[in-house]
């Protein structure tokens, strides 16, 4: 029950899958907020997501596994509606596309984690299937800063494809 990343795919997702904002962290989240400002937030990974949150900006969903580059990270912040899911490395489970999907549909709630038993770096996929046209999704980008997705009907097609790239089934 999980979609599995194919060798050809993983090169492809080496390259950034929205705009790259490179720099330190400082400078990187200067230049962020002005472009998230009124966007509804969805933040994958632990070193994107504590910056974010240390300089007043609270994700709706932050989706965090603990650790940085296969590192312990620690649990960056707490947070009442919070969910664990496991999630091994270079899959997509249906436990995380599921949670995800709901996390995503329920508006009762403003700031929710999803905590990753394993790796979380594809997490960005259903993040971008499941978001509202307009969410912005981000994830880190590894020694370089952060990439900022808008999410579009154009950008939503380019994730299918990836999606259909992949090996495996979610619910079989």
């Amino acid at each position: 029950m999980a979609l599995i990343l194919t060798e050809s795919l993983k090169l492809k997702l080496k390259s950034p899958v929205g705009l790259l904002i490179e720099g330190d962290v400082e400078s990187v989240i200067e230049r962020l907020i002005p472009m998230i400002q009124d966007k509804r937030i969805v933040s994958v990974g632990d070193v994107v997501s504590y910056n974010l949150i240390e300089h007043g900006v609270y994700p709706e969903l932050i989706i965090v596994d603990g650790k940085s580059l296969r590192k312990e990270f620690g649990d960056i912040v707490e947070c009442e509606n919070t969910v664990t899911v496991e999630n091994p490395q270079s899959q997509i489970t249906g436990e995380l596309w599921i949670e995800i999907e709901r996390f995503l549909k329920d508006k009762t709630k403003r700031f929710k984690k999803i905590f990753v038993e394993g790796e979380e770096d594809l997490a960005v996929m259903p993040a971008i299937l499941h978001a509202n046209e307009g969410t912005v999704v981000l994830y880190g980008q590894p020694e370089k800063g952060v990439v900022i997705i808008e999410v579009t009907e154009q950008k939503k097609k380019e994730i299918s494809d990836y999606i259909n790239e992949m090996e495996g089934d979610l619910w079989n």
